[in-house]
């Protein structure tokens, strides 16, 4: 018990300690009082912005842009900033930072854009939003009572930039290679695995070609009462290519080809092929907001099985068509998301995968927000099922493919925020604390 007293008081001493420090500090004025239940406001008519991204560093932000009041809630803002991006043929990101107005600014719904490469820091990449962000909102916050602390300053171009676009020795190809492993384990157990991948792509306005390789390897053992040590092993790789030409602003055609191997699914070896068509309902220059397409492929594909299938076969082609919609809307009221593909044999035309995707984000009024994700799978296309009956260590440990007839999937939330709705204060101290 004297450990925990001499604990208790030396807490109590830091304690006035700190509060004699503070209170030698002058006092600070106190504010006006407010009226009766009515919500705290600024003192300033700074413009007040809801920044809706998901890929911004707010701290970072909120502490180089003081010039306007954040709040947290749309309904409440003058400007509602929606961000999205996209990735770019050379591996970076295209920016798209909508300015949408409300209220005074109703009729304000603007758009700037700009592009980050794949070889930017974070801290590029964050600077670089910050500059477009606070060109955006400056001509409007000149209105305001920020606008005696407003300035404006122009870097000029190097004298060496180039007044054309500069060579590209690469011809728009872009190469990425990675590789990586983890291991882990205990007494009983351990579990290893090793992932390799090379990927060549070249994109510009007129056409898309990509190429891309990749492989898995894992182990896993285990040692269970007296029993021999257990040691398991699957792996798998992969070559696909594909080519996409546009045609207009709202058709495109491809084609794609691939070979692959995979002990958990009884793949030996599979190659195949499939031309495809694209039809999407807006113009591909909306994409970062909105997107709906409709996409039919029809091709074949070359199977050889490590063991006998379910249905007595070592090898078989496959003619298969496919047809899937997708839509994708990034809007003010929050984001959707969904996919529908439906998969046939032509050969067996009762043999079909029919599958359903989607998740959306949702505002639905001031403060609350719904999300849900969900994916089922209608399956009935399972060929390549091993004939021999699988062992219990196979179904525990989830070494080959079992038979199914669907699968699914789900999560959804909600999410309600009141109290404050201005609050630009950026305090990092002890993030981290827990005990």
């Amino acid at each position: 018990m004297s450990r925990v007293r001499c604990v208790v008081f030396g807490l109590i001493t830091l304690l006035a300690f700190v509060s004699a420090a503070h209170a030698q500090q002058p006092p600070a004025p106190a504010p006006a009082p407010a009226a009766a239940g009515a919500q705290a406001a600024p003192t300033t008519d700074l413009l007040r912005v809801f920044l809706d991204c998901d890929r911004c560093d707010d701290e970072y932000i909120r502490q180089h842009v003081g010039f306007v009041d954040y709040v947290r809630d749309r309904e409440s803002s003058d400007f509602h900033v929606l961000v999205t991006t996209q990735p770019t043929g050379g591996g970076g990101t295209s920016w798209n930072v909508r300015f949408i107005g409300a209220g005074r600014f109703a009729d304000k719904d603007y758009t700037l854009t700009f592009n980050t490469n794949v070889t930017d820091s974070d801290d590029d990449r964050r600077q670089a939003f910050t500059r477009v962000f606070k060109l955006g909102l400056a001509t409007f916050a000149a209105g305001t009572s920020a606008a005696p602390t407003l300035d404006v300053t122009y870097t000029p171009p190097s004298s060496t930039a180039a007044a054309k676009p500069a060579h590209d020795p690469w011809d728009y190809w872009v190469f990425s290679v990675g590789m990586n492993g983890n291991a882990n384990g205990e007494r009983s157990s351990s579990s290893n695995s090793y992932n390799g991948n090379f990927s060549a792509n070249r994109t510009t306005e007129a056409l898309k070609m990509g190429f891309s390789v990749g492989g898995n390897l894992r182990r896993n053992s285990f040692e269970v009462c007296d029993c021999p040590r257990l040691i398991t092993e699957t792996h798998s790789w992969f070559v696909d290519s594909r080519v996409v030409q546009s045609l207009s602003k709202q058709w495109s055609a491809g084609a794609t080809g691939s070979i692959s191997a995979s002990s958990f699914s009884n793949n030996d070896r599979s190659f195949g092929g499939a031309p495809a068509i694209e039809y999407d309902f807006f113009p591909y220059s909306e994409s970062s907001h909105r997107i709906l397409t409709v996409q039919y492929a029809v091709g074949a594909t070359r199977y050889r099985y490590a063991e006998l299938t379910i249905y007595d076969k070592l090898g078989e082609t496959v003619p298969r068509q496919q047809i899937r919609a997708n839509l994708d809307m990034r809007q003010p009221w929050g984001s959707l998301g969904m996919n529908a593909t439906y998969s046939q044999h032509l050969n067996h035309t009762d043999r079909y995968r029919a599958s359903i995707f989607g998740e959306a984000d949702v505002r639905l009024f001031k403060g609350f927000s719904f999300n849900i994700f969900g994916e089922y799978d209608k399956i009935n296309d399972q060929i390549s099922l091993k004939k021999e009956e699988a062992s219990q260590e196979e179904i525990l440990l989830r070494l080959r493919q079992l038979a199914t007839g669907y699968n699914y999937f789900i999560s959804f939330g909600i999410n309600y925020r009141f109290g404050s709705i201005f609050n630009s204060i950026v305090n990092p101290r002890m993030n981290n604390i827990g005990f």
